[in-house]
C-alpha cells in the first residue's frame, strides 16, 4: 500500500517490509561516535573574535534583536501550523472510510495454489483485485480497520471480487518464528469452510487483524494452532475446519503460496515492495488517496 505508512522492502524491515532475518527495523545505531582527541579545532583567538564581531555588528543594528525576535516568533508559528496539519491529516488517513460493518453475502473459495477468492455469488464485479498481506504486518491491519467494512460493502453489493495472497516473509518477527505460515494456513482452512457460510473468511480475516489478536513483532507470544482454531470456531466454522487449522493440513500450501505472492510482487514492483500491497490487472493501485476504492468500483 502506497498510503504513507507501508514502506518498501528492505534487506532487514519490520512491519510491512520484506524482512531477511529476525528483528530489526533497518539500520540500528551502534552508540554515539567517537570523540577525536586530535585533529583540528577551532583556534580559541579566532572564536573570540568572531564573537566579538558578532556582538559589534549588533550594537550597529539597534533592529536587530527585535527583527530576530519577530522572525523567531513567525517560525515558531508556522512550525506549530505544520504539526496541526499533520496530526490532522493522519487523524483523517486512519478513519474508516465505511461503517457498514461484516460482510453477510459474500463467498469464499480456495485455488489450488492457495489463493483465496472473495466474492458474492451470481455477482459480475466491476473490478477484481488482488490483495498481498502478512498477518503479522501492522500495517495491514491498519488497512483493514480503515477499509475493511468498505471491501465488505462492495463485495456483498457484487462490485467488488478479492483474492488474497496471504505472504509469510515476517515469520522470523513472531514469536514462534512461523507465525505468519500457521495463521495464513488457518486462513485457508476457513476458506474452504466458508465456501457456502456466508461472510466466513472476511469475518476471520477482519478478526485476525483485529487489536488485541495480531501479535506484536518481536513480541512475547502469538497464537498457537489450537488458539487459532478456536477463534475460528467461535467465529462460525465448523469442527471440520478447526481440525484442519490444528493439524497444520494448509501448511505446506500457505508457504508455497506465500513464495509464489512474493514472486508476483517483486515481478509488478522491482525490490521495493512490502506489505499491505494492492494490484489490479498486475499493476500497483495508488492507495494514497482514502477515496482509492470508491474510484475503482464507483
Amino acid at each position: 500500500m502506497a498510503d504513507g505508512r507501508r514502506t518498501g522492502q528492505t534487506s532487514g524491515g519490520k512491519g510491512g517490509r520484506a524482512a531477511s532475518g529476525k528483528g530489526g527495523a533497518g539500520r540500528r545505531g551502534t552508540g554515539p561516535a567517537p570523540r577525536t582527541t586530535g585533529g583540528a579545532r577551532p583556534a580559541a583567538g579566532r572564536s573570540t573574535a568572531a564573537r566579538q564581531s558578532v556582538a559589534a555588528a549588533r550594537r550597529t543594528k539597534p533592529g536587530s534583536n527585535r527583527t530576530q525576535l519577530i522572525i523567531g516568533g513567525v517560525a515558531v508559528v508556522i512550525m506549530i501550523a505544520v504539526v496541526v496539519v499533520g496530526l490532522v491529516l493522519n487523524a483523517n488517513q486512519g478513519k474508516a472510510t465505511s461503517d457498514y460493518g461484516a460482510s453477510t453475502k459474500s463467498t469464499a473459495t480456495l485455488s489450488a495454489d492457495g489463493v483465496v477468492t472473495v466474492s458474492a455469488p451470481g455477482s459480475t464485479p466491476k473490478a477484481t483485485l488482488d490483495f498481498y498481506e502478512d498477518p503479522m504486518c501492522p500495517f495491514c491491519a491498519l488497512f483493514e480497520q480503515q477499509y475493511g467494512d468498505q471491501i465488505n460493502e462492495n463485495v456483498d453489493k457484487g462490485t467488488l471480487a478479492v483474492r488474497y495472497h496471504m505472504l509469510d516473509f515476517l515469520n522470523a518477527n513472531s514469536h514462534s518464528g512461523d507465525y505468519s505460515t500457521r495463521a495464513s494456513a488457518a486462513m485457508m482452512c476457513v476458506a474452504q469452510d466458508s465456501g457456502t457460510r456466508a461472510g466466513g473468511f472476511l469475518s476471520y480475516l477482519e478478526k485476525l487483524f483485529a487489536q488485541g489478536t495480531q501479535p506484536e513483532e518481536q513480541g512475547s507470544s502469538d497464537l498457537s494452532n489450537a488458539q487459532l482454531a478456536e477463534l475460528a470456531t467461535q467465529n462460525g466454522a465448523s469442527s471440520a475446519a478447526a481440525s484442519c487449522i490444528t493439524s497444520g493440513a494448509q501448511i505446506d500450501l500457505a508457504k508455497t503460496e506465500s513464495a509464489a505472492g512474493q514472486a508476483q510482487l517483486k515481478a509488478a514492483l522491482g525490490s521495493q515492495w512490502g506489505t499491505p500491497t494492492v494490484l489490479q490487472d498486475g499493476k500497483q493501485v495508488n492507495t494514497n488517496s482514502t477515496d482509492w476504492l470508491t474510484k475503482i468500483v464507483g
